[in-house]
């Protein structure tokens, strides 16, 4: 409790689920536990993230779908691809995005048909905006970064987004906050799905944020998706990060868009994308699956699921 206080503000959460306590740690040699044990702060490493797309087959009805980051739109399709057979016979899903470290949107749109019910669901919500701030500097940023972006992508879908998110910054330049017009990548928000899966389970962390924020929050518009875990990240509240970087090497990364349920006391900020089914963390986690064990068990079940 003495660390935790004294580093309430690096810690800034409601709950400990969600405090990352990687710096603090850092600061420190050893410490104590509660029956006086001493443990040693020991430096390991860092090992290079590698993102994963992933599927594999769990059993003969339910296939475990792995996205660690929406960032590789390439990848996601390639992945789908490689698996149609499977994605398209398999009646139970299950998606695991507990870390996933965002991205585009755009990355995971190929996936909604399997994910919505086949009567449709409407994505769009009446009463929400994304507000851009289309100062010059922001739009100039924008526009270098996406046409980095543009050279490294091969999907056309994609590629339709890009375009039209450099057009909107283009033709919105110095104007300040405005709305985005993004009808002609995704003109119609209500989208129906396909028969199978018949059901989906969504396992949440507060390590998926971001572009995973969306993809949670998209999912629980979905009569047949069940959203389980622990709360997201989070972090869409103002996001679309613009980068300015100094020769020195110094970067700084802020956010150039905001959300306007902030102003309506409904910011997801220190909240995250609530799941359905709340599966507190136990130190059981750093043994075991847990929360596939509870999946699967849902699965199982055929009872209501919420």
């Amino acid at each position: 409790m003495e660390l935790k206080e004294k580093h309430e503000r690096l810690l800034d959460e409601n709950h400990a689920e969600r405090e990352n306590w990687t710096q603090i740690l850092a600061l420190y040699e050893y410490g104590e536990t509660d029956d006086g044990q001493e443990v040693r702060f020991r430096f390991y490493q860092k090992v290079d993230y590698q993102p994963v797309y992933s599927v594999r087959k769990l059993n003969e009805e339910t296939l475990l779908m792995t996205m660690t980051d929406f960032a590789d739109s390439d990848s996601i399709i390639r992945m789908m691809d490689e698996h149609k057979d499977l994605l398209e016979s398999m009646e139970n899903w299950i998606i695991d995005v507990r870390v996933n470290y965002g991205g585009g949107d755009a990355s995971y749109f190929n996936l909604l048909p399997y994910l919505m019910p086949e009567e449709g669901a409407e994505l769009a919500d009446p009463d929400e905006k994304m507000l851009f701030n289309c100062t010059e500097a922001n739009s100039r940023r924008q526009l270098e970064s996406v046409k980095e972006q543009i050279k490294g992508v091969k999907d056309e879908q994609t590629l339709v987004f890009l375009s039209v998110w450099q057009r909107e910054w283009e033709r919105n330049r110095g104007k300040g906050f405005v709305e985005f017009d993004f009808s002609e990548f995704f003109p119609d928000t209500f989208v129906k799905g396909k028969s199978e899966p018949k059901s989906i389970i969504v396992m949440t962390d507060v390590f998926c944020g971001s572009a995973g924020d969306s993809f949670v929050e998209a999912c629980k518009k979905s009569s047949k998706i069940t959203v389980m875990g622990r709360p997201t990240a989070g972090l869409n509240d103002y996001a679309n990060l613009a980068i300015q970087r100094w020769d020195e090497g110094y970067e700084l990364w802020y956010p150039t868009s905001r959300l306007s349920r902030i102003d309506h006391g409904r910011g997801m900020t220190g909240v995250g994308i609530e799941p359905h089914i709340y599966i507190p963390w136990t130190p059981l986690h750093l043994e075991e699956d847990v929360d596939l064990a509870a999946a699967l068990k849902l699965v199982d079940s055929n009872l209501p699921t919420y």
